[in-house]
């Protein structure tokens, strides 16, 4: 997730969060009669004098579609981007031309390679990009889950090939590659 989307997400479960606070405490002290002022009925005389207006429908819809738009734009915002799927290798400078890797093929090749391994149950890659030092760095994560009989230590020493080998595709130190490992 885009961290603009994260942060209007935060932002808006604190706005929601501080309104509903507010109407629950509003509420409990109506009951209790303890309101700084005095709130025997509720006049919603204004609100429906309004709805006899001729602007009040087209207020309402384009409300409603500032309303719609703004999903929609939100939705949009959280589909995986297709951006940062390729990482450009070092090449050689003499030789023209640059060599690119997907590097989700990569991680979905390297949870192959570990789902034939023995003792493994399951194995699903995943690709995210995270920050280290302040720079956008590629993460292959391997989530796998080994069988109840099977030996963690022995796993692990397997998967570090897994480990080794993706490093040696993509280059060691274009991305950094985390096995995750459950039984």
């Amino acid at each position: 997730m885009k961290r603009s989307t994260a942060f209007f997400d935060r932002l808006g479960v604190l706005i929601l969060g501080a309104a509903l606070v507010a109407l629950g405490v509003g509420a409990a002290l109506w009951q209790r009669g303890s309101l700084p002022f005095t709130l025997d009925t509720l006049d919603v005389g204004v609100v429906a004098d309004r709805q006899q207006d001729a602007w009040w429908p087209w207020a309402l819809g384009g409300a409603g579609v500032v309303l719609v738009l703004i999903l929609l734009w939100s939705l949009l915002r959280r589909l995986p981007s297709s951006a940062g799927r390729d990482l450009t290798l070092s090449a050689d400078p003499s030789v023209p031309g640059s060599v690119t890797v997907d590097l989700r093929a990569v991680a979905k090749q390297a949870a192959d390679v570990a789902r034939e391994l023995p003792g493994i149950r399951s194995a699903r890659p995943r690709l995210r990009w995270e920050r280290v030092d302040g720079t956008r760095v590629p993460v292959v994560s391997i989530i796998v889950r080994t069988d109840a009989e099977a030996s963690p230590a022995a796993a692990a020493t397997e998967l570090a090939t897994v480990r080794r080998h993706v490093a040696a595709v993509v280059g060691d130190g274009a991305v950094a590659v985390r096995i995750l490992l459950s039984t």
